[in-house]
């Protein structure tokens, strides 16, 4: 039932202005630590937000997110007055601490009975990522110095750049995956070897808790889960470490939302000059065209709570007469054209609207629907050993072996 960091619509439709106004005065900017380097952080206006969601649509993976619903998230942010800045990860001070706030939620439908036990409870809280952020800090008696993008994907980066706006902190340059995932186990601070813990969470109903400690680093997506199941969504904050353990390469992603932005700048600037903008996204992020056609067909199914299924294709332009197909565990995981693996996670697979130039976020093809696949190369601490424990083909029940993406294909020119 839960998508990790499928972040939670009701932030966007439910959280308008006046709520907007009202947070801005609870995230006190001058109760914030200073930072080792003043001045490091990059404002980002209303184009450099856009360029970042668009970009991170390429990098979601077909998860993440409405790219519409973050759009509708950041307007009405900037219509409240907010503003976001964006800082290099190096400019942290040893002794801050930073965290990540993200959403759980379900990509899947509710079930009807369930959905009328929710609806008759009174929802108290708008915002329950930033309400997981707080108890967090008030449990550890330290405000953060800026907030850790949870993944790469439209509505999951507008709520952490939301939240950061929110609270009055800058979004880190960096998150814990480098694109979507389906699973909490996809995080690169679990991964470096350094605990979770303490992780705040809330519910819509008010529900706040702390997971002080994990028996094994595997029950936070067990523990989260159940209460994202009993609620229908949660916040969480999770990974509140310090300025140095930030810094320290393999923790992190870095540069991530950096690597969003150039994609989407690539894309507006290819549509103005009326060139190919897939082409470019393509080229800014030194990625593979895998195929290009027309959606044939999609399957989707609930197992446990993810969405499951496979997207097929019909080529075109070039790649007449075949077809792909991709795997999808709430993302694209595995990707065959003409029944042969061109792609497979931990690396980066994405279907993209020729049209509208937009990455396009599971379930939302049409037959017929113009489309184009790029992939692109993973982060390396996910080709280490201890990232394909958790992130290769294997770890999602394929009977397949990782081979890297730059081994499966030629360089596109």
């Amino acid at each position: 039932m839960v998508a990790r960091r499928q972040f939670l619509g009701g932030l966007a439709v439910a959280a308008g202005t006046l709520a907007a106004c009202r947070e801005i005065s609870s995230g006190d900017s001058a109760e914030r630590p200073e930072r080792a380097q003043a001045g490091a952080s990059t404002e980002l206006d209303a184009q450099a937000l856009e360029d970042i969601l668009v970009g991170s649509s390429y990098l979601g993976t077909g998860g993440g997110g409405s790219l519409s619903e973050a759009r509708e998230l950041i307007a009405k942010d900037l219509s409240a007055g907010l503003t976001f800045s964006m800082l290099p990860v190096e400019a942290l001070a040893d002794s801050d601490r930073v965290a990540c706030p993200y959403g759980l939620a379900s990509l899947a439908e509710t079930s009807a009975d369930m959905q009328a036990r929710l609806d008759a409870i009174e929802n108290r809280v708008e915002v329950p990522v930033q309400a997981a952020f707080e108890a967090l800090e008030r449990h550890l008696g330290q405000k953060f110095a800026g907030v850790i993008m949870g993944e790469i994907g439209p509505l999951s980066l507008a709520e952490g750049l939301s939240i950061a706006a929110r609270l009055g902190v800058p979004a880190l340059d960096a998150d814990t995956v480098g694109r979507a995932v389906p699973e909490i186990n996809q995080h690169s601070v679990k991964v470096a070897g350094i605990p979770l813990t303490p992780i705040g969470a809330a519910t819509p109903f008010g529900d706040e808790m702390i997971v002080e400690t994990l028996g094994d680093p595997t029950r936070a997506e067990d523990i989260l889960r159940s209460i994202a199941v009993v609620s229908r969504e949660c916040g969480v904050t999770d990974s509140p470490i310090s300025g140095r353990l930030a810094k320290r390469e393999g923790t992190l992603v870095t540069e991530s939302l950096t690597l969003s932005r150039r994609i989407g700048t690539a894309v507006r600037e290819a549509k103005a000059a009326g060139s190919d903008a897939i082409e470019a996204a393509r080229a800014a992020a030194d990625g593979y065209l895998l195929f290009t056609g027309t959606v044939a067909g999609f399957d989707w199914r609930d197992e446990d709570g993810f969405l499951v299924g496979e997207v097929t294709l019909a080529g075109t332009d070039g790649f007449d007469g075949q077809s792909f197909e991709t795997q999808v565990k709430n993302e694209h995981l595995v990707a065959r054209r003409n029944g042969a693996v061109v792609a497979t996670c931990p690396d980066l697979i994405s279907i993209i609207d020729v049209e509208s130039g937009d990455g396009i976020v599971n379930p939302g093809y049409e037959r017929g629907q113009r489309v184009a696949v790029l992939g692109f190369r993973s982060d390396p601490l996910w080709r280490s050993e201890a990232g394909l424990e958790v992130f290769s083909p294997r770890y999602f029940g394929y009977d397949l072996d990782y081979v890297p993406i730059e081994a499966l294909n030629e360089r596109a020119s």
